[in-house]
């Protein structure tokens, strides 16, 4: 009789098979969504995406539209949320707010989150060009604490804007909001400053898309605050999310961590229970 397959993450990424075949729920915290003027995306569209999550097993995507996280973030959650209503149950939403028009951010929080339906909060301090402690974001912040949902931020090393080093004051203000740093601080600098961070305070999380992250630098960062604080993302349309699984499959990690990293903390954090 024929032994059965082996069913670990890592064999199933080596044969090509889809992940669904662990029975984990696998989801992706931080995508994106549209073309965007920075370089072609070839395939942008929420139907494109939806058919990648099929192809390798994963259930739910949160995204951000790239026009929300750059010119206008109005229009932009409108397209985030109308992807959410093609594809409900696998897409879910960040409302996106820019702190250089104060006099809109607590408004666009109100209808991003009780009538667009979006579940989390992204801010893009690169794109957008403020600060990540402009007094502007008092309202996210305190969102934030009274919904009791995450904010996703872009970090990246050095930013002027945006470093992992600015986030400590922000969490030790608001200890019961989930900050996750996006990109972990983008370099190879930038992540052991993120993790430097995250070490000090418990309510910061890290995610692991980019293309400079390695295994070893992933299983250094698991060893350095614990798996529970660590969480799958993609960056798609910009990454190829076959990229950030292997890079996942490949690193020295148990089942457990894997598990977790892969879908169970941020299911947690969107209440998603």
């Amino acid at each position: 009789m024929m032994a059965s397959k082996d069913r670990t993450m890592r064999a199933l990424v080596e044969r090509g098979e889809s992940l669904a075949a662990l029975g984990w729920r696998i989801i992706d915290a931080h995508a994106h969504l549209g073309p965007t003027g920075t370089f072609l995306i070839p395939t942008p569209d929420a139907a494109s995406m939806v058919a990648m999550m099929d192809r390798l097993g994963i259930d739910r995507t949160l995204l951000a539209s790239h026009l929300a996280i750059s010119c206008d973030f109005a229009r932009g959650n409108d397209l985030t949320a109308a992807a959410v209503r093609a594809y409900p149950d696998r897409l879910y939403g960040y409302v996106v707010v820019n702190a250089r028009y104060p006099e809109e951010v607590e408004g666009e929080l109100r209808r991003g989150l009780d009538q667009l339906g979006l579940q989390g909060i992204k801010l893009h301090p690169n794109f957008q060009g403020y600060c990540v402690d402009d007094p502007a974001l008092a309202s996210v912040w305190r969102c934030a604490e009274e919904r009791g949902i995450p904010v996703l931020v872009h970090t990246w090393d050095r930013d002027p804007n945006c470093r992992p080093s600015f986030f400590a004051p922000l969490a030790e203000a608001h200890p019961t909001v989930p900050f996750i740093l996006g990109h972990s601080g983008g370099t190879p600098t930038g992540v052991r400053e993120a993790v430097a961070v995250a070490r000090e305070h418990p309510n910061i999380y890290l995610d692991i898309c980019g293309s400079l992250l390695t295994s070893n630098e992933l299983e250094w960062m698991v060893a350095e605050v614990g798996a529970e604080r660590v969480l799958f993302a993609t960056d798609v349309p910009w990454l190829d999310p076959r990229f950030e699984l292997g890079r996942l499959a490949y690193a020295r990690l148990s089942v457990e961590e894997q598990r977790l990293i892969l879908g169970e903390n941020i299911a947690r954090l969107m209440g998603w229970g």
